[in-house]
């Protein structure tokens, strides 16, 4: 197995994921869906999303913080890679799980002329 057979970063140096729904579920928490794009692959993924608060920053800036839970198969998107073992069964499962811990910085945007 060479490094490029798994996952060339060459190829494919991004993972991206563009919400296209926003759906609350609560207070604080919601369901993101969006297009997960790994290796050229695009397939719709629902995130369950946790606002955890906003504030001014040291650095005079807005923050907020989220976490975002979700769950992927990694064969959909051509990850495919495995290895039997001798006990049986393979090395590596389908279910990839998805954790993210997200801080976000408010930008205004400046008026063109």
């Amino acid at each position: 197995l060479r490094s490029g057979d798994f996952f060339d970063v060459e190829t494919y140096p991004s993972i991206t994921f563009k919400s296209t729904n926003v759906e609350p579920t609560g207070d604080n928490t919601a369901n993101i869906t969006g297009d997960l794009t790994i290796r050229a692959v695009t397939k719709s993924v629902t995130l369950e999303v946790e606002f955890l608060g906003a504030g001014d920053s040291p650095f005079g800036d807005v923050r907020a913080g989220f976490e975002a839970r979700g769950s992927i198969n990694r064969e959909e998107f051509g990850l495919t890679w495995n290895q039997a073992l001798e006990s049986g069964g393979v090395l590596v499962g389908k279910e990839v799980k998805i954790s993210l811990d997200v801080q976000g910085v408010k930008v205004t945007e400046e008026a063109t002329a």
